[in-house]
């Protein structure tokens, strides 16, 4: 065999073992990647240029702001104009369920228009004289090192009309159950169609067309709730549905399962900045949390890289416990070979070669003293395809206890098992749940059971917005004793407040405050 036919074997042997997916799907892709370059040399778009892997795009994200009463509840989106090619080329589009959530774009370089549109007309159609928000963005490599724009906030404003035409189907609705808290789509169970394997290889291959269909990253098993959360995040080829077995076995009444779902073929520094923006940073979802976070495989090294992303404010959500399981530390030999000769490089492959510089660079920082690192590895091999003696059918063992990896970590545990296998491993799983639970509520018995206790199912009229019916029927029991002086306040701030809300010694700032003070105005008895 020559070297040439060689260097595809390798390939399709390190496609096969790594991302689980065949030789002839990896070629037939690198004939599709092939269509859109010769697409954008003859009819160029910013439509098309986003779906070729060599060309870099950015992360462009937000919430829809409103500080007025007035609040559409018709559908919403935003939607990202450039005259780069095109007069007015749509590039994309992200539904929005409602205002004070975030929104999600995927954009190649260059200046936009962004459009917050509504559809007031109820037609099915956003058309020009709905425009509810407008920015205007500049996204660059100077601007945005990481690529990744965050906190592109849009104001929702009083409606006007743009010059240009538009007409934009307003799309059928999925039945999802929409969230309060968090961006639309976000809750979903596991058996969902968008964490199949079709969509998973979509990601890899297609990163683009991976994030119209699922652009928020965040996901959720349940509305936002007092529980700890446990962030799971995959690897190469994965999705959150391969940690199911483990989210089985969680103790629901402690805690909640959040997902980083996200197209695995993508670039490493990007994805773990937009890991800190969404997990860490405390501006997507509520600051001061301490989280657990359980990374597979790849997902590890995107949790790594944004650990060092830490700030040091106030604000910032902490990882109390960081789980890594058959994470390559020290990056995958193959992806050198891959990154030399294959006829098509998935942006991780750079990123994976053990020689790049995302690897290089990935210990600059120690981990922070508060956070218990966990370093599982694995050395089963199940599945007969090897890469070296020593390792779990994918990853060599030398680069899951790579020496800087396992020395900053706080235990290492090994697992006779598959690179996939392990997920499912009895053993694996037990192990992961007892380290779990060494993390408990910061907060004592009483309060978790105050919490558990619930809401009260009681008529409340439409005085209430959404949020503070949702404390009413889900933490109701929690405020009442709170506000009556069965619990403690801890010395808490925000708990304080609430009870100086109740005692009528200040005035109401949050939604839990104002809906308290509308449940005790209609049903007083609860008081006695």
């Amino acid at each position: 065999m020559n070297e040439g036919l060689q260097n595809i074997a390798r390939i399709c042997l390190f496609a096969l073992a790594l991302f689980g997916t065949s030789s002839c799907t990896y070629l037939n892709h690198v004939a599709k990647q092939s269509g859109y370059s010769s697409q954008q040399e003859t009819d160029p778009s910013l439509q098309n240029l986003k779906h070729i892997l060599n060309q870099q795009t950015y992360f462009v994200y937000g919430r829809i702001i409103n500080d007025t009463e007035a609040v559409p509840k018709l559908p919403l989106a935003v939607v990202a104009f450039s005259d780069k090619f095109i007069h007015r080329e749509i590039v994309d589009v992200t539904q929005v369920a409602h205002v004070n959530t975030h929104y999600g774009l995927n954009l190649p370089e260059g200046q936009y228009d962004l459009l917050l549109l509504s559809d007031f007309n109820a037609n099915g159609n956003y058309d020009s004289s709905e425009v509810v928000g407008r920015r205007h963005i500049v996204v660059n490599q100077s601007a945005f090192k990481a690529r990744v724009a965050d906190n592109i906030d849009i104001m929702l404003s009083e409606p006007e009309t743009v010059s240009w035409t538009i007409n934009l189907p307003v799309p059928v609705q999925e039945q999802l159950k929409e969230s309060i808290f968090f961006p639309r789509g976000s809750i979903r169970s596991l058996e969902d169609p968008v964490f199949a394997p079709q969509m998973t290889q979509l990601g890899l291959y297609e990163p683009a067309a991976f994030y119209e269909i699922a652009p928020t990253m965040f996901y959720a098993l349940e509305e936002d709730s007092y529980k700890i959360p446990v962030v799971f995040v995959h690897g190469i080829n994965g999705s959150p549905r391969q940690f199911s077995n483990i989210v089985n076995a969680l103790d629901e009444s402690l805690y909640k399962p959040w997902f980083f779902y996200y197209a695995s073929g993508g670039n490493l520094n990007q994805l773990a900045k937009m890991f800190y923006e969404i997990f860490l940073s405390g501006r997507a979802v509520t600051g001061h949390l301490r989280l657990i976070v359980v990374a597979h495989s790849m997902g590890g090294l995107i949790v790594r890289e944004a650990l060092n992303d830490y700030q040091g404010t106030e604000t910032e959500n902490r990882v109390a416990l960081y789980v890594s399981i058959a994470t390559p530390f020290g990056g995958h030999p193959s992806a050198a070979t891959g990154e030399s000769h294959a006829p098509l490089v998935l942006p991780a492959w750079h990123d994976l070669n053990p020689n790049g510089g995302f690897i290089q660079r990935l210990y600059r920082k120690p981990l922070d003293s508060s956070t218990n690192h966990q370093l599982i590895f694995t050395y089963g091999d199940s599945d007969g395809v090897k890469f070296g003696e020593n390792s779990d059918g994918v990853v060599p063992l030398s680069s899951q206890l790579y020496p800087v990896a396992q020395n900053q970590s706080s235990a290492e545990y090994g697992v006779n098992a598959s690179h996939a296998g392990v997920l499912e491993n009895p053993e694996a799983i037990a192990h992961i749940i007892q380290t779990i639970k060494q993390v408990k509520p910061p907060y004592p018995e009483s309060h978790l059971n105050a919490n558990q206790a619930g809401g009260f199912d009681v008529e409340l009229s439409s005085d209430y917005s959404k949020v503070e019916k949702y404390y009413i029927r889900t933490r109701g029991h929690y405020l009442l004793q709170l506000a009556t002086g069965v619990l403690d306040t801890l010395d808490e701030p925000v708990l304080e407040h609430f009870v100086a809300v109740a005692q009528g010694r200040a005035e109401a700032q949050s939604p839990a405050e104002t809906a308290w003070l509308k449940f005790v105005r209609d049903h007083p008895d609860y008081l006695k």
